[in-house]
């Protein structure tokens, strides 16, 4: 009667009875290991102990007893009882298995053979009947929870498993196989405390090191997965797997945050040499792939291009790589496969994430055709892809344009023709179109195919160049504002000034400047006064720059240059001239048609001295080599070329 009020949850109750059975057979042990059951259940942990203490100085070893003993001691913090019991259970345990040790070794022998020829179930069985008779036989316990790793059953796996743990005497094979449960069931913290726990027992078997990484690589924190590959292969210098994680950790650190230093860059294609010379076949292909962007980053498109075509030629139908190689062509000025592949980022979703099912729109489209152009990349992309937009609403009935907020309204005033449709976009996530669009439309296509059309067709980029207008109340606002700062300083030019992109790394990364760099261009200039055109919080480097140049970079007030779009773009129009990163600000600049001067990464036999023609008007491109350590002959023939196209008076 107690057992099924206990049962019910009525433990007051089963307590109740136990204590009157208790006054009959006042000794009687199994009623005593009952209560301590029920009290340990409540959480009177030191009543139920008391209990279990009091009954193994007659039974002093009783399995069950010392069992609970050892989760009461634990619970209430006596940690060297706790230990203490589990070395008494570890201790009769393996007294118990020596006594049918034979037998057992047989019947694992037996099981085996099933095992090796297929009969699972068979063998399922006779584990489950060993347990029952010896107990939690680790060598059991592997057995069946390897049998449920193969079935993916990862959840019982673990729980045979969690049977023979034993962290006082843990059992190496008992250790890596948890470890392989709970990354698979994505409990990543459980792992990585048994890899670490596992170490500190076993500090060198390499697969625990192994799965510490992997660990680490499926939460893709590629920093700590690098740290410790680059500690394993001191202890195993030769180890294969060893080389392939760290390059490929080294790989995903570079570009996951945006680490493009030279060092960087170098070790990167250090690890992944030395690995790619070790891999299997498989390996070194994917590292093949790996190299081919590190090249590309260094500067070196043609060696990139070599590895990439020749990873295509064998694996043609790897879109993934097919898109990838289109950055190399771009940088090589090679158009046509560029915007070839380029389109495959719509295939494999990289690009833009939509499931539209309507046809892609083109020249050959209907003229009646209602066409959604969907937004891609990021803000300046998008800019730079709605100079073609014109495109699409010369040729077609109506055009519904997505764009991200910040660009709706000087759209609207650029293209009040179209219906410009806001849409908030999440990396990684399908672009939801609102559903009253759908509806309406026939077609669709993506901005950045846009550019694609226009080269095939006219044998340009951009169908038309400067093509934002600017409201004439906020031109007039801020061309006020601007020609007051003229007349403080009489004679000069207002330049505008943007280093870097919002995505810059804690360590200096290749496309974009440093504070001292600013600093040493803003020197080159005399007659002129800088507009802060860098968005994001910038306060610390603008401050470093005054301090060095004696310079001040004037931050316009009320001027929300992340979000704010209509007010920068009319701030813009009223400069002289930009030098800017290769940007948003760049992107708004040419739309605009105020002269920018931009410099880029480019290859590593690029030549600044003069600026290349870009793809507007007013438009200088300045490409330095990517490994380039001293920009200071850069900032130079920069500040040369400003200052020849402003007729300023060279430094």
């Amino acid at each position: 009667m107690s057992v099924l009020d206990a049962e019910n949850g009525s433990w007051q109750e089963a307590i109740r009875k136990l204590n009157k059975a208790l006054l009959v057979e006042p000794n009687n042990s199994s009623l005593l290991f009952d209560k301590a059951n029920i009290l340990a259940q409540q959480g009177m942990n030191k009543d139920a102990l008391k209990i279990v203490n009091n009954l193994l100085i007659f039974t002093p070893h009783h399995t069950e007893l010392l069992l609970l003993q050892q989760q009461l001691t634990a619970v209430i913090g006596k940690l060297r009882d706790s230990r203490c019991a589990a070395k008494k259970i570890a201790k009769i345990q393996n007294q118990k298995f020596q006594a049918i040790n034979a037998e057992i070794i047989q019947t694992l022998k037996l099981i085996e053979q099933m095992v090796s020829s297929g009969n699972q179930e068979q063998a399922k069985s006779l584990y489950h009947a060993l347990l029952s008779v010896a107990g939690d036989i680790p060598q059991a316990l592997i057995g069946l929870a390897k049998l449920q790793l193969a079935e993916k059953n990862y959840g019982s796996a673990l729980q045979f498993l969690l049977r023979g743990y034993n962290e006082v005497n843990p059992v190496k094979d008992i250790v890596i196989l948890l470890i392989h449960c709970y990354i698979k069931l994505e409990q990543y913290q459980a792992a990585r405390k048994h890899c670490i726990d596992g170490l500190k027992c076993w500090p060198d078997e390499i697969i625990l090191s192994r799965l510490l990484i992997q660990n680490y690589e499926k939460e893709q924190n590629w920093l700590e997965a690098y740290r410790i590959a680059l500690g394993a292969i001191k202890q195993q210098p030769n180890d294969i797997d060893l080389h392939y994680r760290l390059a490929t950790n080294s790989f995903n650190l570079l570009k996951t945050r945006y680490n493009f230093t030279r060092t960087a860059i170098i070790e990167c294609q250090k690890h992944i040499e030395l690995a790619a010379a070790i891999a299997n076949d498989e390996n070194k292909d994917i590292l093949s792939i790996y190299l081919a962007e590190v090249l590309w980053y260094k500067g070196d498109s043609v060696n990139a291009k070599k590895l990439l075509e020749d990873y295509l030629s064998r694996f043609p139908d790897d879109i993934e790589v097919g898109f990838n190689i289109s950055f190399v062509y771009r940088t090589l000025g090679e158009w046509a496969q560029f915007y070839r592949t380029n389109e495959l980022g719509i295939t494999c979703g990289r690009r833009l994430r939509y499931n539209g099912t309507l046809p892609q729109w083109d020249l050959t489209s209907p003229r009646d055709d209602i066409v959604l152009v969907m937004p891609e990349q990021g803000i300046g992309d998008e800019i730079f892809y709605f100079h073609n937009l014109k495109l699409i609403l010369n040729n077609c009935q109506k055009a519904y344009v997505a764009c991200d907020p910040r660009l709706s309204n000087i759209l609207k005033n650029a293209y009040p023709e179209a219906i410009i449709i806001p849409i908030k976009r999440i990396d990684n996530t399908d672009i939801i179109i609102p559903a009253h669009v759908l509806p309406n439309i026939t077609s669709w296509i993506s901005g950045g195919s846009l550019a694609a059309l226009c080269f095939k067709n006219y044998g340009r980029h951009i169908y038309q160049s400067k093509y934002l207008k600017i409201p004439q109340d906020l031109k007039q606002q801020w061309k006020t504002h601007l020609d007051a700062l003229r007349a403080k300083n009489q004679n000069v030019k207002l330049i505008g000034l943007c280093w870097r992109s919002g995505l810059t790394a804690a360590t200096r990364n290749m496309h974009y400047l440093v504070a001292e760099e600013v600093a040493y261009l803003l020197k080159q200039f005399q007659n002129t006064v800088f507009i802060n055109l860098q968005y994001g919080d910038c306060t610390k480097e603008l401050k470093k720059i005054n301090k060095l140049s004696d310079i001040n970079v004037v931050q316009l007030e009320g001027l929300n240059l992340h979000d704010d779009f209509d007010n920068t773009a009319a701030v813009i129009n009223a400069l002289d001239a930009v030098i800017t990163a290769g940007t948003a600000v760049h992107r708004l600049t040419s739309a605009i048609g105020t002269p920018c001067h931009v410099f880029f990464a480019g290859m590593a036999d690029s030549i600044f001295d003069e600026p290349q023609a870009s793809y507007c008007p007013n438009e200088y491109g300045y490409f330095y080599p990517p490994m380039m350590e001293n920009k200071y002959p850069l900032l130079q023939s920069i500040a040369k070329h400003v200052q020849t196209n402003l007729r300023l008076d060279i430094q």
